[in-house]
Formats: C-alpha cells, structure tokens, sequence
C-alpha cells in the first residue's frame, strides 16, 4: 500500500475501463428497446403549475401533490441534476433551499439541516429508495460513499424540519429522501464518460431491457478517479479517491394492483488519508454492498400494503486510526386505507438489527468499547389525514413509538394543517416532537493512547473513554408555518418560518484530561426563515432565487464544565444563505444552465463568506448524444468551505467535459 494513489501527473484510473467492461456491449434485445431523446423529459422547461403538480411521498408516506403538502419540503429533479453539473449526491443537495453542505476535502461533505452541521451530523434521515442508510455508530451517514448512478434518480425529495412522527428518531431537522426511476423507465442503453481538473476521469454504463409485458431490468457500473485537493499553504492535501460501483434493480408487475421491487448494489473505493501517529499517508478503504426486496398490494383489505426488508454491509479501514463492519436487516410493513369520505390512515410496523465490530486497542487509536455490539430497535407509526372545511382543509395527526437499546421507548407526535384559501394561495402549520437518542459514539467511544508516552500532549499511555452509556436523548420540540402563492401566472413564493426548542443536546464536559467525556448538559433554540421564488420568464428561460436565515442560541447548564460545544455548534452553520439558478434553453439543440451560491462564514473554522458560481453549456448534436462543459467554483482559484489552519483541504476551480450518448 505503499504507492502513491493520485498525483495530479497521473490521470488515468482503471476502475474506469472495469466499469465500461462490467456490461459490454447491448444485447439485440436492448436495440428494441425505446428510449426518449435527451431532451424529452427535461422538467425546468414545464409551467409552474406542472412543477407543484410533481407528486412527493416523503411528508405523509403517501402520494400528494407538492402544493400541498404541509411541510417545508422541496424537490430537485433528476433533470435539474444534469443540467446543474452535479457529480455526486452532496452537490445535488445544493440544489435545495435551506440545506447546508459544505466540502470538507476532495470526497467528503458535511450536510444538514437548520443548523449543527459536521462531518459527523447527527439530525438528517437520510434514505435512498426508501432504505435508510445512516449508520447507528454515529447516527449520520458516509457521504464519500453513498452514490448512486446520477441519471437514475428521478427525484430528491428534501423536507426541512421534524420528519419523526413517521420516519422515526433520526429525522430531528430533516428526512432526505432520494427517488431511482423504476427500470421500466430506464430500457436501452446509456454511456456516460467525463475528464477535467478535479475529477480526472469518470466512466458509467447503464443498460436496461424488458422482461416481458409487466416487468424490466437495469443494471449499472461506474467508476471514477478523483484528484486530491489544495490546502490551504498551497501544498496538496492528503484526500483524493478512487471509487468503483455495480448494481442491478428489477421491477415486476401483476396487473396493475401489485408490484415486486428487486434491486443491489455493490461498491468498492479507496481514499487517501493521513496516518496521525506515523505521520504518513495510508490508503483508507471501504467496500460494502445491500440488498432490498419491495412488495406493493394497492387492492389488499381496502387499501395499499408496503411490505419491505433490506440488508446492508458496510467495511470501513484507515490503517492505525479506526475500523468498522457492520450489517444490518431492516424490515417494514406498512398499510394505507380510507375510512370514509374525511380520513386516510397510515400506519405501520418496522424492525432494524443492525452489528458492528470495530477496531481494537492497540491496532487503531480511535475505538469502541465494547468492540462489538448488536442494536435492535422496534418500532410502530400511525397518522391519520383528516379532510376539514370541506376540501380546503386537511389535519393531519399522527406519531411514531420506538423501542431501542440505548434509552428504551421513545415517542414522537406530530400535529400539521394544511388549508388552501384559493387556487392560488396555500397556508400550512405543524407542532412535533422528535429524539435524536444515542448512538455508538455516544455511548462506548474511546480513544487509545498507545504506551509508553501516549500523544502528548494529547494523552498519555491508556485508554480514555468518552463515550457515556446514561446518555439520554437529545429532544426536539419545533413549531413551523408557512405558504406557497402563486404570484402572478408565472410567478410563485414558497415561504417557511420556524422556530425549535432543543434540550439535553450531547454536551463534551471536561472531567477527562484534553477530550472530555459526554453529557446532557446543552441546551437552546434555533430560529429562521427560508424562502424560494421562482420566475418563469420564458418558456425557454426559468429563474428560481432562494434565501434561508438561521439563528442559533445555545447554552450549558449551570453543571457544565463545557467551555467549547456552544461556539462550535453555533458556528459551525451559516447565517445566511442564498442562491440564484438559471435554466436557459436558447435553441433547441443547446442549453445554458448557471448556479449562483452565497455562503455566510463559519465563526468556529474562520471560513469567511464567499460566492461561488457553477456555469454548464450543453450541445445536443445527436437527440441521444449530449456534450458539455462545466465549470465550477469559477470566482475563485481556491477557497474554504470547512476546518482551520494551513493543512485544510480547500476547493479549487475545476473544468469538467461531459459526454453522454444513449441507444435503444
């Protein structure tokens, strides 16, 4: 493991020539296949009617038009994705007022919602199909490995603030839900290829073809090499990765009641990293792989039936410092039905058994204890949509019950109205409760100093635990309101003003020598506003601008010995934020799409405020051919987006030349 992994004299990457050859070329099945030009499903060209027309599922676990919706929830296309420049899933949430997502080196991201982001967030559920993949050793998720193929996605769904009553404990500040197009939707075959400065190389295949009337495949492989980055004193930063993907999704139909939803995915990269007690660089690997088997009965005791389970394992390895394998099972049933003319019931079961075995003293410095540990938890969920003032208005009530092993039961309410005045004007209200309860480095993380000094002056030799088993969890209690208008027949509002309670937040108090031990001794409140107008000025040219302000006031308890969390929360999220998109079509074989973002400064890393701008021209010579050019980050040559200190991995200007060509 001893050569060097990326260097900006080396471009080439053969992960990138194994994903071309995992699928080969089209079968004669696949040329019968149909396929739509690349411009035909392109959403920034539909009226804003049709927009707030596009149907989520995230808000009440059941098909609603976006207009009405009673939550702070937005949407960003599969379309929006592409013609954004986004490479990976991090960029792609940029697109979403309000959400914080920063680059903290060339692969990793930190990302919430309203507030406490970190490279370890905590207070986002996040889910990709409908399968949860945040990891209970931290409650937060692996963003340098959760990827999927981009054109796939049909939507993201992001709401902002308490999602708990149906999504369970995790989802405190927001539920990020990312939709994959059915395989129906995805026949023919796709090839995706890119090269620039930061990216060097990337390579993808996706095939999909039928299976008879009713049913369709697709599978997929890609790979890609990306370059390190530029610290701060203009050397290169020890990050940089390479990455590899293979995956397959079926879906099956039995007329039109029932359906059968196959699909897996296996990956495999390796990034570089430092080794904090040798002082080099190592190769930090991951692999993991997951399963997932959904099955829908829409005519099953008068209602719809969801039975789903799924299977994830993940292996995480950077030599001397930390380790983890874990596989989990997660299992869920749930039914839909109307009773009567003015309510609509959900309701559900789930069961998550998830293990880990970690690293051990003396062979990584930063451990668990105990070094294995299997979690269950068990749950329950029921909401009721009750119709109020005839059609104007619908109630909704409902909560999720939770038994896990950390605090036992957990329960988490939720009130929402939503009431339409007119056409034009939609008004919505919500009250919840929602826990965030502890986690894996909550409750056994430590830390080993190895004999005969330790780190000074870090530690010397032994082991410190940090982690506390009596941790409770940390509570929300939130109240939010908000309304979409159509302003005029081109021009729409979407507002939302929240306010949220926090209590028993993990503080880090300072009875062990230099890092801490945990307690439940911080406290506070976060308040803001966040809002997005969009302006269809042309059939061909859509603007959309948004603005999101966030205050965050907290404070220790009287018992604390706490000096640090409460500047670190607080200023680790921006004050203010704001963008500007713009979606030009100005002949029908070229588009021209620009990103305009503002970012308030981070007071905890001395990041200062900064606007970056992304710009993508594309050329369709071909209906099924695609070129373009992306250029990002294009104000600066380098600038900082998180940590401090000259060794911080700061993003650059990158160039970027796209190619995507699809037959049938």
């Amino acid at each position: 493991m001893d050569r060097p992994i990326h260097s900006r004299r080396r471009g080439s990457c053969a992960a990138l020539i194994i994903a071309v050859g995992l699928l080969g070329a089209p079968s004669a099945a696949h040329a019968q296949a149909g396929s739509l030009p690349a411009t035909a499903q392109d959403l920034t060209l539909l009226s804003l009617e049709e927009l707030m027309g596009i149907e989520v599922t995230s808000v009440s676990k059941r098909a609603e038009p976006l207009s009405d919706a009673a939550a702070a929830v937005a949407v960003v296309t599969g379309d929006e994705i592409r013609r954004a420049g986004a490479r990976n899933l991090a960029e792609a949430l940029r697109l979403i007022p309000g959400l914080e997502v920063a680059a903290t080196s060339a692969q990793g991201y930190a990302i919430s919602a309203r507030g406490f982001n970190s490279t370890s967030s905590d207070k986002l559920e996040v889910l990709l199909d409908g399968r949860s993949v945040y990891t209970p050793l931290f409650s937060g998720v692996f963003w340098d490995s959760l990827r999927t193929y981009l054109p796939d996605i049909e939507r993201i769904e992001v709401i902002r603030g308490p999602g708990a009553a149906l999504w369970g404990a995790n989802a405190v500040n927001g539920v990020i839900n990312i939709v994959t197009k059915p395989a129906s939707e995805t026949l023919g075959t796709q090839v995706n290829l890119a090269a620039g400065t930061q990216e060097r190389g990337y390579a993808a295949v996706r095939t999909g073809s039928r299976l008879g009337d009713a049913s369709a495949i697709r599978i997929y492989g890609l790979g890609r090499e990306i370059d390190r980055s530029e610290r701060a004193d203009g050397r290169e930063a020890v990050d940089g990765a390479r990455f590899g993907q293979f995956g397959v999704r079926s879906d099956s139909g039995w007329g039109d009641d029932r359906t059968l939803t196959l699909s897996g995915d296996f990956y495999d990269g390796t990034q570089r990293a430092n080794d904090a007690a040798a002082s080099t660089e190592v190769d930090y690997d991951v692999q993991g792989a997951n399963l997932l088997a959904r099955w829908v009965d829409r005519n099953l005791a008068g209602g719809t039936l969801s039975l789903q389970a799924s299977y994830d394992h993940s292996d995480r390895r950077q030599p001397t410092v930390f380790a983890e394998t874990r596989d989990t099972v997660d299992l869920q049933a749930q039914h839909a039905r109307a009773a009567g003319a003015r309510h609509y019931w959900v309701y559900g079961l789930g069961y998550r058994h998830s293990q880990d075995r970690t690293g051990e003293a003396p062979d990584y410095a930063v451990i668990w204890d105990p070094a294995q540990r299997t979690l269950q938890t068990w749950s329950a969920f029921v909401q009721d949509q009750i119709r109020v003032g005839g059609d104007a208005g619908t109630l909704t009530l409902g909560s999720k019950f939770e038994y896990n092993d950390f605090t036992g039961f957990e329960f988490q309410p939720n009130a929402r109205l939503g009431w339409r005045w007119s056409p034009a004007l939609f008004t919505w209200a919500s009250l919840s409760r929602a826990v965030r309860t502890p986690n894996r480095l909550d409750s056994d993380l430590a830390v080993f100093c190895p004999p005969p000094d330790g780190f000074p002056p870090a530690c010397g030799p032994g082991v410190f635990r940090i982690g506390n088993p009596d941790l409770e969890s940390e509570k929300l209690h939130a109240l939010e309101g908000g309304l979409r208008a159509q302003l005029a027949e081109h021009l729409s509002l979407d507002l939302v003003l929240f306010y949220n309670r926090y209590s028993d937040l993990r503080s880090t108090e300072r009875d062990v020598p230099f890092f801490g031990s945990f307690a439940n001794r911080l406290r506070g409140e976060g308040y803001g506003a966040e809002t997005t107008l969009a302006w269809q000025v042309a059939r061909s040219l859509s603007l959309q601008a948004s603005y999101a302000w966030l205050q965050l006031d907290l404070e220790t308890q009287r018992s604390s010995s706490d000096n640090t969390s409460v500047s670190t929360v607080e200023g680790s999220s921006p004050r203010h934020r704001a963008w500007l998109r713009a979606a030009w079509q100005p002949a029908p074989a070229w588009s021209v799409d620009g990103f305009l973002r503002y970012v308030g400064a981070l007071d905890n890393y001395d990041v200062p405020a900064y606007t970056e701008l992304t710009l993508r021209t594309a050329w369709h010579p071909l209906p099924q051919l695609e070129l373009a050019i992306v250029g990002s980050h294009l104000l600066d040559d380098r600038h900082a987006e998180w940590n401090s200190g000259p060794t911080r991995a700061e993003v650059e200007r990158a160039v970027l030349f796209e190619l995507s060509w699809r037959w049938q």
